[in-house]
């Protein structure tokens, strides 16, 4: 009932039942083509600021922006942004900045780059798949964030900012129908209750069907035959609520209630090749013949899988204007609960197949007090509380084990079990103070003080196996992880037009454990030193925007992945630098015409540390120095350009282009040949005619317009199933019509 009811609102709005208005910017900017770019405000200090005049390495982008470059996604961004790379694999989003990130493929991992959603830190990637509803505006900030945003931020975080409530009636409808059935329909509806209280209401449902086939055996009277079917399609479900209340003149409420769900076969291998075949008797039963062929979309599995994620969240902010001064708390609490099963071999024989599930609980609780906007000084003190259970399934159908140690065949053998759970309280205290020494000269001085305790267990156990030495049931003695994290910086405005600023600061990401492995003892935290210097730049009478920032990072004890013994493991890889370059431009040639281009170099390495391969053990312990730190391009470009047409009737037409470039990338530490992914560009193009009122919009878009086939995420299987290569591929070529209308 709630879903079909859902459906019903979201299409009224979408067919424009709810009337229309003139266009607006849902970002907090303002813009007049006659007088130059817009400005944008961001909240990547934690208070408002103009992004030309923020002294970090910060984009953001607006509803509007979101749209023009039919970003509907947390993957969408991967194109959109040079120092990006976003893919979504086994249900979560895999985000890298500056070549820092995460790519665990086990539960219970965290990521090096933050998540957070309306100010709420999202501790599970798989939470940042539903945050893209009803958008105000995404912020990417580069780098180390350790005083401001805290733990797990050493790459940088992506901020995700919900529309709330205005102080007019509103409403919006999105209807969208592409190739694969692609059908999502989107509706909000918001405004004032009374004069103190405001509502917000936003749905979506996102479906398409399957990117790739399976074909499945089956037994019919004449012999074995097969069924068709589809995987990785979507079926998703999501809404939000936002109350506000002004509870007095000087104390503001916000509550936030959101959901999300999904039920499709959306999680799924793809077959990139044999690897390094480690196991005949696996390679007997699923030789390379009866497998997918590398890169393809089409393969024979023993099961049709599936995908039912969950998550949930409430979140409550109150802000009391105490005088000059600001006190603000964000309390939250989310569930998030990935669960799915596929066919790991990638074949249609019975040879493995996986069951990940992870059932995660959060509560977070901040608190805040900044100074007045004015002074010769100006400050923010914080405090912080996170607390997290997750227990995790990892768990693989191994039905060829009793041959693998020469034993009669066993017909209920044999379940490999690798579970577990972590446990994390996490508490900091945090402050950032900036002298106006001038109305020119600033020094930033800030640090934040962390304690992580760390803890969980492992339960490994292979099930109605002829051995039980591969069990592992332990629990892990409660380890305690502390860091302070220091930043100084200088900023200095030169002119009006022109802002400059340097800084060193310190970025921790705490130590922890691998559950569901046979290792118990925890992995050490990595931190990192980063010294960046900045300018940002406000050109010809505010047409041209040209933002720079160079970059030296000291890494040490960075955590990487490995697949050893059939286990997903995080191991400490000892040291490694990155030294980078970036610059972001904004052109408004004309009124009507605009190109953005954006070119980010990375030399990202390591510099120390050597570990053993575990699937080249004859290689012995291999010296890492020099070689690439996974997912760190050499180059990355993107560029877009956009021209906007308008008629007699006061309606228009713009036409936007974006391509991006990226360079070669390893997703392994040891730099293996198997698990790397050639240089590729990605196109997309978009046309959208509005209506003489601006009250709507129809669009036409294509994305991966030359349907590029590549990776996006690969790794080895494990040792027992043969060591073959499998990962995710990046979306195919995907088109359709848009219809947008706003009240």
């Amino acid at each position: 009932m709630f879903k079909a009811g859902v459906n019903v609102f979201c299409c009224l709005l979408a067919m424009g039942l709810l009337g229309g208005a003139s266009k607006t910017r849902a970002q907090a900017v303002t813009e007049d083509a006659s007088t130059g770019l817009e400005t944008i405000l961001v909240t990547a200090e934690r208070r408002t600021t103009d992004v030309q005049k923020t002294a970090a390495a910060v984009t953001a982008y607006s509803s509007e922006d979101l749209t023009e470059r039919t970003i509907v996604g947390i993957s969408d961004m991967a194109n959109a942004n040079a120092s990006l790379l976003v893919s979504l694999f086994q249900g979560e989003a895999q985000i890298y900045i500056r070549g820092i990130g995460y790519s665990s493929v086990i539960g219970g991992s965290d990521s090096s780059t933050a998540f957070h959603s309306d100010g709420v830190y999202i501790s599970r990637s798989a939470g940042a798949v539903p945050a893209f509803l009803d958008v105000e505006r995404v912020e990417v900030l580069r780098g180390p964030q350790g005083t401001l945003y805290g733990r797990n931020a050493t790459g940088g975080s992506v901020n995700v900012i919900s529309k709330g409530p205005s102080n007019e009636l509103e409403a919006e409808g999105r209807l969208d129908v592409g190739n694969y059935d692609a059908y999502r329909v989107t509706g909000a509806i918001g405004g004032p209750l009374s004069d103190r209280i405001g509502l917000r209401i936003a749905v979506e449902h996102d479906s398409h069907s399957g990117y790739t086939t399976l074909y499945r055996p089956i037994a019919d009277p004449v012999g074995l035959g097969s069924v068709k079917s589809d995987a990785e399609d979507q079926n998703a479900w999501m809404a939000r609520i936002t109350l506000t209340a002004k509870i007095l003149d000087t104390l503001n409420a916000t509550i936030k209630v959101d959901y999300y769900e999904a039920n499709d076969d959306g999680v799924v291998w793809h077959y990139f090749g044999p690897g390094t075949s480690t196991n005949p008797i696996y390679q007997a039963l699923v030789p390379p013949s009866v497998r997918s062929a590398p890169y393809a979309r089409s393969y024979g599995s023993d099961i049709q899988g599936f995908n039912k994620p969950y998550s949930e969240g409430i979140s409550g902010k109150l802000v009391w204007n105490i005088g000059d001064y600001t006190l603000s708390s964000l309390s939250a609490y989310r569930k998030t609960r990935p669960y799915n099963r596929d066919d790991l071999d990638v074949s249609p024989v019975f040879g493995v197949d996986q069951l990940r599930e992870e059932d995660q609980h959060q509560y977070s609780q901040e608190f805040q007090l900044s100074s007045p906007n004015s002074g010769f000084f100006q400050w923010i003190l914080g405090a912080y509380y996170f607390d997290e259970a997750n227990p995790i399934r990892n768990e693989y159908f191994l039905p060829f084990t009793d041959a693998l140690f020469g034993l009669p065949n066993n017909p209920i053998c044999c379940l490999l079990k690798l579970n577990g759970k972590t446990t994390t309280q996490a508490y900091a205290g945090f402050g950032e103070g900036t002298l106006y020494f001038t109305d020119k000269l600033q020094a930033v001085l800030s640090g934040r003080y962390s304690s992580e305790r760390r803890g969980g267990s492992n339960d490994v156990v292979f099930v109605n196996a002829p051995i039980t030495a591969f069990d592992n049931v332990a629990t892990f003695a409660d380890t305690r992880f502390n860091s302070f994290t220091p930043k100084l910086g200088v900023n200095y405005e030169l002119n009006s037009n022109t802002f400059l600023y340097a800084s060193a600061s310190k970025g921790f990401k705490s130590g922890g454990f691998n559950p569901g492995s046979y290792q118990n003892d925890p992995y050490k935290p990595e931190q990192i030193w980063d010294y960046e210097a900045g300018a940002k730049l406000t050109l010809f009478d505010r047409r041209l925007r040209l933002n720079t920032a160079v970059f030296y990072y000291d890494y040490t004890d960075l955590q990487v992945q490995d697949v050893q013994n059939n286990n997903v493991i995080i191991r400490n890889a000892a040291k490694a630098k990155v030294k980078g370059v970036e610059l972001e431009s904004s052109w408004l040639a004309t009124s009507a015409f605009r190109v953005d281009a954006n070119l980010t170099w990375l030399d990202a390495e390591f510099t120390d540390g050597a570990l053993l391969d575990p699937k080249y053990p004859a290689l012995g312990v291999q010296q890492l120095s020099g070689k690439k730190l996974p997912r760190a391009p050499a180059l990355k470009a993107t560029v877009g350009a956009q021209y906007q047409f308008d008629l007699r009737d006061h309606s228009d037409i713009t036409l936007r282009v974006d391509y991006a470039w990226q360079d070669k990338i390893y997703f392994s530490a040891f730099n293996v040949p198997d698990l790397a992914e050639r240089s590729y560009g990605w196109l997309k193009a978009r046309g959208t005619y509005t209506g003489p009122s601006g009250k709507w919009n129809v669009a036409a878009y294509v994305d991966n317009a030359t349907n590029e086939v590549v990776a996006t995420n690969k790794i080895f299987n494990g040792d027992i199933i043969g060591s073959t290569v499998v990962g995710s591929l990046a979306p195919p070529r995907t088109f359709g019509v848009e219809f947008n209308v706003r009240y």
